[in-house]
């Protein structure tokens, strides 16, 4: 069975699980991640608006009739203030084992030009609607003891994928996972630039033991699954078929245009994909950003409830997400729909209802914390956010799960006690919660621009491996924090970066850290310093990294 092909079959016009309400002029839920169960009940998570400057937020919604009916929505995870994921959560993965459901996604914290030089990360959770802890770097979340008891917070992230590359290209995200014998299949989009400048997208793939519950510190990276037809192809999704024993990856191509399709893909051992066969009929017009349901491995099985979905419609930001009934057939050759084009269907708004809270927040524009000295107090504003996305008085709120040693808060004031940090719970008379993280400084503490300096320079990562037949642009960043309590990744001469003591028979490195090899294989340290402060990083060139 394993030289067969396989052939997905779209079998219904299917149905709208979102469209934007009557009277609005956006919305959108793109990136669908759906787990099915026996009984014929579904999760699903969508990669949905953010607010406060925030490009996206995840919201999450339930069936128990095989999508008949959908619960109301509610956001389950947002950015961490002040971290490496503080734009965005965007494209949603998720899979559950060990108890625990992992979600994937990805973030930035270089905002311009809508988010590029992106990295992926990973939370977890008890859960399907949270709440989540993130993965730190050495754990999950962030724990601290105090005179008052244990305090756990969802902490701040480090990515499990981090895009070594031109900090000006899209990067690296865009997960999908599936679980097959205690083997973690880890896939995640790379568009990237090569030495020469010209611009590549891949499907990269990766492993990991599932029975570790540390697992993001022990990825082992397994080469391109699949090279990207052109820009117009989409993020792959990937399940694994228990009847075919075969990994399937959808992915819409020629997103965005009238030619718009879904792509299907195979693998007989999930590394390395081909392309069997392009869909078009019954499908929404402009579609992008797909998904497909498998079950709490991302695997797909005879009597599972088989859903795929995706985000359509011809006016930017203004989409609809469908769900369609599919199956799976065995095919004797590559199966494209040329003759048939995808339906022209407009979006249609959603009838205006009764509105429900999806989230609270603290009314903070970006960096979305609160900064205080010693002594000092801030009045703190919690709104609500319904599922057109505007904001209204939260009601009564409660704080709770903080460090009483570092402020002391009363009602909506909060008042700097200690220098030090502290997270807060903050949670609306209807369940909704949210953190909101303080910083409080010495009394006196100077917060200008003007005149701030660095006061230390961290490493992104322990070393760059280059491989000679990629011709991948590198570019070296480190981590400066700034005497005025800000901080920035960076590789800019304009930012004071400065790169010395490498081998310049095997390397060269520009003023903004871009690394150009001389097309030998070896080893080098490049050392990056930020006036006075410096951290050294290993350089390894191989054939293939």
């Amino acid at each position: 069975m394993k030289n067969m092909s396989i052939r997905l079959v779209v079998k219904d016009e299917g149905y709208d699980v979102y469209a934007p309400m009557e009277g609005q002029t956006w919305g959108y839920r793109y990136g669908p991640s759906i787990m099915v169960y026996d009984d014929r009940r579904a999760d699903a998570w969508f990669a949905s608006p953010g607010a406060l400057g925030e490009a996206d937020w995840f919201t999450y919604r339930h069936t128990e009739d095989g999508g008949k009916t959908w619960s109301d929505e509610v956001v389950v995870l947002t950015p961490t203030a002040d971290s490496m994921d503080l734009f965005s959560v965007c494209d949603p993965a998720v899979i559950k084992f060990g108890g625990y459901y992992y979600i994937g996604y990805t973030s930035t914290i270089f905002t311009e030009g809508g988010g590029v030089c992106n990295n992926g990360f990973v939370a977890r959770s008890k859960n399907p609607d949270g709440p989540f802890e993130k993965w730190t770097g050495d754990g999950w979340g962030e724990q601290r003891s105090t005179e008052d008891g244990e305090l756990r917070w969802m902490g701040k992230p480090a990515p499990v994928i981090y895009f070594d590359g031109d900090s000006a290209a899209w990067g690296e995200g865009e997960f999908s996972f599936v679980l097959v014998n205690d083997v973690l299949y880890i896939y995640y989009t790379k568009t990237s630039v090569r030495e020469d400048g010209k611009r590549y997208s891949r499907t990269m793939v990766a492993t990991a033991d599932a029975t570790d519950p540390d697992w993001p510190a022990n990825i082992r990276q397994r080469g391109v699954a699949a090279e990207r037809t052109s820009t117009g192809n989409d993020s792959f999704d990937v399940v694994y078929s228990d009847e075919f024993g075969k990994f399937i990856a959808i992915s819409t191509d020629k997103r965005f245009t009238a030619d718009s399709m879904l792509a299907i893909y195979e693998s007989d051992n999930g590394l390395r994909f081909r392309r069997c066969n392009e869909l078009r009929e019954k499908l929404g017009y402009m579609c992008h950003n797909s998904g497909i349901a498998g079950d709490e491995h991302h695997h797909v099985k005879k009597g599972d409830l088989h859903l795929l979905g995706y985000a359509y419609g011809n006016k930017w930001g203004f989409w609809g997400t469908r769900f369609h009934e599919y199956s799976i057939k065995k095919s004797n050759a590559f199966y494209s729909e040329t003759d048939k084009k995808s339906e022209e269907r407009p979006v249609v708004p959603k009838p205006r209802k009764a509105l429900h809270s999806i989230t609270v927040m603290p009314k903070t524009m970006p960096p979305r914390y609160y900064r205080l000295r010693e002594g000092e107090c801030v009045d703190v504003q919690i709104v609500s956010f319904d599922s057109t996305y505007i904001a209204s008085p939260s009601g009564p709120v409660r704080f709770g799960n903080y460090d009483g040693s570092v402020v002391k808060i009363d009602g909506l004031t909060v008042t700097g006690l200690h220098t030090g940090y502290t997270f807060a719970d903050v949670t609306a008379e209807d369940g909704r919660s949210a953190e909101v993280l303080f910083y409080v400084y010495p009394a006196g503490f100077d917060f200008s621009e003007e005149g701030k300096y660095p006061v230390s320079v961290q490493p992104v990562k322990d070393e760059y491996r280059i491989g000679l037949e990629e011709y991948e642009r590198k570019q070296l960043r480190v981590i400066v924090q700034y005497s005025n309590g800000t901080w920035a990744e960076t590789g800019k001469a304009s930012d004071g970066v400065a790169f010395s003591g490498y081998n310049e028979e095997l390397i060269s490195v520009s003023e903004n850290g871009m690394i150009t090899t001389k097309g030998q294989t070896g080893n080098t340290r490049v050392t990056v310093s930020v006036g006075d402060l410096s951290v050294t990083y290993k350089i390894k060139i191989s054939k293939r990294p």
